[in-house]
C-alpha cells in the first residue's frame, strides 16, 4: 500500500534525480572453495580476482594519490564473500595497537564498506587493524547528519553499535601487512535476484603520517550522500547463503553488598542469579527477526552524573546492545524531539521481553516493527509497540510514516495510553545538491483515571537544505502545538508550544583545499528566533558565529561567540507552570584546542564564558586527554569545571497565606490546594508581602501562589576516567570512573509579579542550597572465547550523596560552604554500594 501511494511522486522526483554512471567497478570472481582464514593470501584463488588499487588521499593530501601502495581482491562463494588486501609499508612504520572490538583507536586500520542492498543510502562496514582487532557498524546517509560516536576518524551516519559475526586474519610481513576477511551473507541484506551488482568502498588507515586513502576517491565537497558514491562489484549470482538463525543464551551470577536500612553504617547483601535469550533469525535474505528474553545489560556503562537545575528531563544515551542494533530504521524526529526514545523501555521496571522486525523490500521499502513488555517478577505492567516504514524514492529520495502505542493500566502503571504517529519526507534534487524535507507528527494521550485531562497535540517542520559545495546548510521552520506530548514512547524537552526560524550556513574556506599554514578551515554560521504557538509571546533568539581551522600538522583551533535574546524573549516554562519570563540578553565566547590527531597522545583543552544583562556570568573550562602507552594500554581523562556567578533563576514557586495582618508561607513548595492549613508556617514579611502582593491576583481568598528567583552560584567538577588494558583482540579489561561534586546557594530573593517585574523579597525564610557528591566506577574483563560469545566480570561500585537545607531551618552556615577538598574528603566516608556479577554467553549459529 505505501509502495503505490508513493508511486506517483516516484514518478515526479525522476527527473529530477540524475541517476550517475558507476565509473569505478570490477567484476567478481566466483570460488567454490571455503578459504581458511589465515591472513597470508597465498590460496592460488586469490590470484584470479581482479585487483582493486590506485588509492587516493582524503587526508592529508586530498585527491593526490596514496604514498603506500594498496591491492585489494574479492572474491564470492555460495555462503561468503572473501576479501584479501595488501598493505604495502615499512614495517617499523606500521602501528599494531591492541583494543576491545569497536574501538576504532590508533592503529593501521583496513575497512570495507559494502552496499549489497544496492540502495545507495546504507551500507555495512568491516574493518580490522594490523594487531587483528575488528570493528563493524551501519552506514546510512539518511542519517548523516547525526553523530553516533565522538570519534572523529569515523565518517558522520557511521552506527558501531551493529555487530556481526565475522572471520579476519592479519599478518605482518617484510614489505606491509595483510588481512585477510570472510563475510557470510547472513551478516549482509541483499535484494535476492538472481544477478547482482553491490556497492563498495575500501579506506586504507595509516596513523604514522596521518594519511586516510580510499576507492574510490570522493571529494569531501562531494559526500552529501556518501553511499551513492561508491564503486560496484557485479557479476554476484547464484547465492545460495545458509539460513541465518542465531541464539544467544546466557546466564549470570552476582551479589549485591549495600548499606543495612535499619543498620546505618552496617552492610547488608543481596545474590541474584539470572539467565534469558537473544535470538536473531532471517527471514530471507533481508528480512531480520530479533528477539529478547529477560535480557540483562549489566557490563553496560553507567549513565554519568549531571547537575540538571532546568525545567527539563536529562537525556542519556542509548548503550543497551539490543537496543542500539538497527536503530535507524526507528529514528523518527527533528532537533532534539523524537517519537521513539528507546531508554523510556525498561527505565521503571525490568523487560519481559522484546522482539524486532526490520528489513527491505525489493522496491525499496524499509520497515521495522519493535514491540516490548516491562514489569517485575515477570508481570506485565507496561506495553509499548513502534512500527515505522521508509520508502525509497529514485537514487537519493525517500518518505515514511511513524507509529508508536504506549498502555499503562492504572491499577498497575502510569494510567496512560498514548498513540503517536506521522509522516516525514526527504526529496533531494539536481544530483543530491539540494533537498527539501519535512515532518507531520501527533500525539494523542488518553487517561485512564478519572479527574486527569487527556492531551493531544502536533508538530511540523519543513526545511530546504543545500547539501554539497563549497557553502551548505538550511532554513527551518519549526512548529509545536501546546499540548503535543509523546514523552510516554518518546523525547520531547521543550519542544511545546512555539514556532521557530532556523536557519545555519557552513562556508569551507579556500574551498576546503589547504593554504597557508592550514590544512582546511569552515566558518559557521547559526541563527533561530521564537514565537509561542499560543499568545505568540517572542521567546528570542539567538545568534552563533564559530570557526574551525586545522593545520599542516593536524593541531585543530575553535573559536566561536554567540549571542542571546539580545532583542529579548520570554521563557515558557522556567516558573515551572506559573507565567512566562522575561528572560536576560547574554553574549558568550568559546575556544577549543585539539593537539596532532597522529600522535599517541592528545590533549583538547576549552573554556567557555557567557555574561548576561544583570550581572549573572558563567564560566566553564575543561581538558580532555587521550593517551595509548605502547600497543596494550590506552588511559583517557577529562576533566571539566563551571562555575556561575549572580546567575538570575527560578528558586521554588511558593504559597503564601493571609491571615490577621501575619503572613504564612506552605511548609512544602506547593500550590495552596495542595496544602492543609496546618502545613504554612508564620514567618516575618518585614513588611514586604503586603506591598508586593497589593496588585496581584489571589490563587485563591487569602492565598497567593507565587515564583520565587533568587541569584545563584554554583560550582561543579566533573572528572572522568577511562583505561583499556588489551592482552589480546578477544581479551580485554576497562575500567570507567567518574567523580563529580557540585553545590548551588540562592540569594538575593525577589517575587515575580508579572513577567517583566520581579519584586525584591529579602525576608524569604527558606534556604535552597545544596551540595551533591557522587562517585561511580565500573570494572569490565570481557573474553571473548568464540566467536559471538562472551564472558563478562562486571565490577560495579557507587557513592553518593546530595545534601539540601532544611527550607525553614535557622540562617547558618550553608552546605554550600564546603571547600572542594571536603567535598571529596565526605564522598570517600558514603557508605559504597558494590555490585558484583558473571555473565557468560553463547552463540549458536
Amino acid at each position: 500500500m505505501i509502495e503505490k501511494s508513493l508511486s506517483v511522486l516516484a514518478i515526479f522526483l525522476f527527473s529530477f534525480n540524475c541517476f550517475s554512471q558507476q565509473t569505478n567497478s570490477f567484476e567478481a570472481v566466483f570460488t567454490d572453495i571455503q578459504f581458511t582464514i589465515d591472513g597470508y593470501l597465498d590460496e592460488a584463488e586469490w590470484q584470479r580476482a581482479p585487483v582493486v588499487t590506485d588509492f587516493i588521499q582524503d587526508e592529508p593530501e586530498e585527491g593526490k594519490p596514496s604514498v603506500r601502495r594498496t591491492e585489494v581482491r574479492v572474491l564470492f562463494g555460495k555462503n561468503d564473500l572473501y576479501i584479501g588486501a595488501k598493505m604495502h609499508d615499512d614495517p617499523e612504520n606500521i602501528e599494531q595497537n591492541l583494543g576491545r572490538r569497536d574501538e576504532y583507536n590508533r592503529a593501521d586500520w583496513f575497512m570495507v564498506s559494502i552496499d549489497s542492498y544496492y540502495n545507495q543510502k546504507t551500507a555495512y562496514t568491516f574493518a580490522v587493524n594490523a594487531a587483528g582487532v575488528q570493528f563493524d557498524g551501519q552506514q546510512d546517509d539518511n542519517k548523516k547528519l547525526v553523530s553516533f560516536n565522538m570519534n572523529p576518524m569515523l565518517p558522520m551516519g557511521l552506527d558501531p553499535s551493529w555487530d556481526a559475526i565475522w572471520f579476519s586474519e592479519v599478518k605482518l610481513g617484510d614489505d606491509g601487512w595483510t588481512a585477510e576477511i570472510r563475510i557470510p551473507y547472513s551478516m549482509l541484506r541483499y535484494s535476492g535476484s538472481e544477478l547482482q551488482s553491490w556497492g563498495i568502498h575500501f579506506t586504507r588507515r595509516i596513523p604514522n603520517r596521518g594519511e586516510v586513502s580510499e576507492w574510490p576517491y570522493i571529494p569531501r565537497n562531494e559526500r552529501g550522500n556518501l553511499v551513492s558514491s561508491y564503486g560496484a562489484i557485479t557479476g554476484i549470482k547464484d547465492l545460495d547463503p545458509r539460513r541465518s538463525i542465531l541464539v544467544r543464551p546466557y546466564v549470570l551470577t552476582g551479589l549485591d553488598v549495600f548499606e543495612d536500612k535499619n543498620r546505618p553504617g552496617n552492610s547488608d547483601h543481596k545474590w541474584k542469579y539470572g539467565a534469558g535469550a537473544d535470538l536473531k533469525v532471517g527471514l530471507g535474505p533481508n528480512i531480520m527477526l530479533d528477539a529478547t528474553i529477560s535480557p540483562d545489560f549489566g557490563q553496560v556503562e553507567a549513565d554519568p552524573a549531571v547537575l540538571n537545575l532546568t525545567a527539563f528531563e536529562t537525556f542519556f544515551t542509548e548503550k543497551r546492545p539490543f537496543f542500539l542494533e538497527g536503530a535507524d530504521i526507528f529514528k523518527f524526529g527533528i532537533g532534539s524531539s523524537r517519537l521513539f526514545y528507546s531508554r523510556r523501555l525498561g527505565a521503571s521496571e525490568p523487560i519481559i521481553a522484546a522482539a524486532k522486525l526490520s528489513g527491505h523490500s525489493k522496491k525499496g521499502l524499509s520497515f521495522g516493527l519493535l514491540g516490548t513488555t516491562t514489569g517485575d517478577d515477570f508481570n506485565p505492567t507496561n506495553n509499548y509497540g513502534v512500527l515505522r516504514a521508509n520508502q525509497t524514492i529514485g537514487l537519493y529520495s525517500s518518505a515514511g510514516g511513524i507509529a508508536t502505542y504506549y498502555y499503562s493500566p492504572s491499577e498497575k502503571g502510569t494510567g496512560w495510553q498514548s498513540i503517536t504517529g506521522g509522516v516525514d519526507w526527504d526529496l533531494r534534487f539536481n544530483q543530491n545538491k539540494y533537498g527539501f524535507e519535512g515532518i507531520f507528527a501527533f500525539s494523542d494521550r488518553n487517561s485512564l483515571e478519572p479527574g486527569r485531562k487527556n492531551e493531544d497535540g502536533f508538530m511540523s517542520a519543513v526545511v530546504l537544505r543545500k547539501r554539497q559545495g563549497v557553502i551548505d546548510g538550511h532554513l527551518t521552520v519549526l512548529m509545536f502545538s501546546e499540548n503535543y506530548n509523546p514523552n510516554d514512547l518518546g523525547w520531547i524537552s521543550y519542544e511545546q508550544n512555539w514556532y521557530q526560524l532556523w536557519t545555519n550556513l557552513s562556508y569551507k574556506i579556500k574551498q576546503g583545499k589547504p593554504f597557508g599554514n592550514f590544512q582546511r578551515a569552515t566558518l559557521n554560521m547559526h541563527y533561530s528566533r521564537r514565537l509561542s504557538y499560543l499568545e505568540n509571546y517572542d521567546m528570542g533568539g539567538g545568534a552563533n558565529i564559530s570557526s574551525t581551522f586545522v593545520t599542516k600538522n593536524f593541531r585543530t583551533f575553535s573559536v566561536g561567540t554567540n549571542f542571546n535574546d539580545l532583542l529579548g524573549g520570554y521563557d515558557l516554562w522556567e516558573t515551572r507552570g506559573l507565567g512566562i519570563w522575561a528572560k536576560p540578553a547574554s553574549i558568550g565566547f568559546s575556544g577549543d584546542f585539539s593537539s596532532d590527531n597522529r600522535k599517541n597522545w592528545k590533549v583538547m583543552p576549552g573554556v567557555s564564558v557567557r555574561m548576561d544583562n544583570r550581572k549573572g556570568s558563567e564560566y566553564s573550562a575543561g581538558l580532555q586527554s587521550e593517551f595509548n602507552t605502547g600497543t596494550r594500554l590506552s588511559f583517557q581523562a577529562n576533566i571539566w569545571g563551571n562555575w556561575e556567578v549572580n546567575t538570575t533563576a527560578w528558586a521554588s514557586n511558593e504559597s503564601f497565606l493571609s491571615e490577621n495582618s501575619t503572613w504564612k508561607i506552605g511548609n512544602r513548595s506547593l500550590s495552596p490546594d495542595q496544602l492543609e492549613y496546618s502545613d504554612f508556617a508564620e514567618f516575618d514579611d518585614k513588611g514586604q508581602l503586603a506591598e508586593i502582593l497589593a496588585d496581584v491576583d489571589e490563587y485563591s481568598p487569602d492565598h497567593y501562589y507565587l515564583p520565587v528567583f533568587g541569584q545563584r552560584d554554583t560550582r561543579s567538577l566533573d572528572l572522568v576516567l577511562r583505561g583499556s588494558l588489551t592482552f589480546t583482540n578477544k581479551f580485554s579489561l576497562q575500567l570507567y570512573t567518574q567523580f563529580f561534586v557540585a553545590k548551588g546557594i540562592y540569594d538575593n530573593f525577589s517575587i515575580m509579579t508579572d513577567p517583566d517585574h520581579m519584586a525584591d523579597f529579602s525576608a524569604y525564610p527558606k534556604r535552597r542550597d545544596f551540595n551533591y557528591k557522587n562517585l561511580q566506577s565500573n570494572f569490565v574483563a570481557r573474553w571473548e572465547y568464540r566467536p559471538g560469545s562472551t564472558i563478562y566480570f562486571v565490577w560495579s561500585h557507587s557513592r553518593n550523596k546530595r545534601d539540601d537545607m532544611n527550607p525553614l531551618a535557622p540562617w547558618g552556615e550553608s552546605v554550600y560552604e564546603q571547600s572542594l577538598g571536603g567535598q571529596l574528603s565526605d564522598l570517600f566516608r558514603i557508605f559504597p554500594g558494590n555490585s558484583f556479577m558473571i555473565k557468560i554467553d553463547y552463540a549458536l549459529f
